[in-house]
This record gives C-alpha cells, structure tokens and sequence, in this order.
C-alpha cells in the first residue's frame, strides 16, 4: 500500500512541474491518508490553492494526478465560499506539499 509520505512526494514533484499551467500556490492532502487510516480502496482527498479558477484546468489537474498516484482523486479548491465542515476537516487533517 503506498503511503502519506508517497503522495507528498508526488504532489511536491507535481507543483513544481505545473505551478505554471494550473496557477498553483499550494497543494496537499486530507482525509484518510494524511490521518494514516487509508486502505487500499482509499481514494486520496487533495486541496489545491490556484490563481487559475478554470473549471476544466481542475478537471485536467485531477485527472494528471489520478494517473500520477494511481488512484481516484477528490480534489478541492480552497476558496472563501468552501463549506465550513470542509474547510474544518482541511485545517485539521491538512499536509502541505
């Protein structure tokens, strides 16, 4: 099973190569891998900070990164209007890359 410290790994690899294309200001992960409880039909919970608020640049950045970690991403743009509960779970669990 891959572990929280692979997908950091990615997702810094992954900034540095993209942070052009996608706008992006920061990346990391929440959820059941940043919390060590995944298993191996865990999804990965990635929120993303963009200048770019494209919605087929998410759609495109998504799907690079579930070919990338080899598994189904749920990815979240942080922004103002992001649900409370949400943005809660991000500030507790969050790991940034």
């Amino acid at each position: 099973m891959k572990t929280r410290e692979y997908y950091i790994s990615i997702l810094k690899n992954f900034k540095l190569q993209h942070v052009e294309k996608f706008g992006l200001r920061s990346i990391g992960i929440f959820g059941s891998v940043s919390r060590n409880e995944h298993t191996e039909d865990s999804d990965l919970d990635v929120f993303v900070d963009v200048s770019k608020q494209d919605y087929f640049l998410m759609d495109e950045m998504r799907e690079e990164l579930e070919r990338l970690c080899g598994c189904r991403v749920d990815l979240v743009r942080l922004r103002p209007t992001l649900r409370p509960l949400l943005l809660k779970r991000i500030q507790e669990d969050g790991i940034y890359a």
